[in-house]
C-alpha cells in the first residue's frame, strides 16, 4: 500500500500544529504561574520546557520537530547559563535535523527509479553524515548546558 500523494504533507502539517498548540499550552501555564518569580525565573523555565519538549518529540514527522526548534532558537536568554542552553542545544538539534533531511533527500534519489545516483547525491550524503557526527559531538554539551541552567535556576 502507497501513502496517498500530500498525505505526508498533511500529517507533516497535523504535527507542526499540535506542537504550537503544545507550545502555546506551555506558555499560557508559564504565564498563569509566574506569579512571585523574576524574570530570569520564568525565561529560564521556558527554556527548559522548550528543550524537553524538542528532546521528547518523535522523530518523524520532520516538521513537528521543526517547528519546536524553531520555537527554541527564538526564545529569549539574558543569563549566561540560558544563552548556553539555547544556543548549544539548538546547534545540536539544528545539525541533527539538517542531516535527516539531506539523508531522506538521498534516500528518495537512490530509490528513484530514473536512474544511479550522482557524485553530487553521495556527496550530499557525506555532508549529512558529517552533521550527524557533528551533532553527536555537540549533544553531550547540550546536556552539560541544560544541568548548567537547571543549577542556575535553582539558585535564582
Amino acid at each position: 500500500m502507497t501513502a496517498r500523494p500530500g498525505a505526508t504533507r498533511g500529517a507533516a502539517g497535523t504535527a507542526a500544529r499540535r506542537a504550537a498548540a503544545a507550545l502555546a499550552a506551555v506558555a499560557a501555564l508559564a504565564a498563569a504561574s509566574a506569579c512571585g518569580r523574576s524574570a530570569e525565573e520564568q525565561e529560564a523555565d521556558a527554556l527548559l520546557h522548550a528543550i524537553d519538549a524538542l528532546r521528547n518529540a518523535p522523530s518523524e514527522p520532520r516538521a513537528g520537530r521543526e517547528a519546536l526548534l524553531a520555537e527554541l532558537e527564538r526564545q529569549p536568554a539574558s543569563t549566561p547559563p540560558a544563552a548556553s542552553a539555547r544556543d548549544t542545544c539548538a546547534r545540536a538539534y539544528r545539525l541533527l535535523l539538517e542531516a535527516t533531511a539531506a539523508e531522506a533527500r538521498v534516500r528518495a534519489l537512490l530509490e528513484a527509479p530514473e536512474g544511479p545516483a550522482a557524485l553530487s547525491d553521495l556527496t550530499d550524503l557525506a555532508a549529512a553524515d558529517a552533521k550527524v557526527k557533528e551533532s553527536a559531538e555537540v549533544m553531550p554539551r547540550c546536556a552539560e548546558a541544560l544541568a548548567g541552567l537547571r543549577r542556575a535556576r535553582r539558585g535564582m
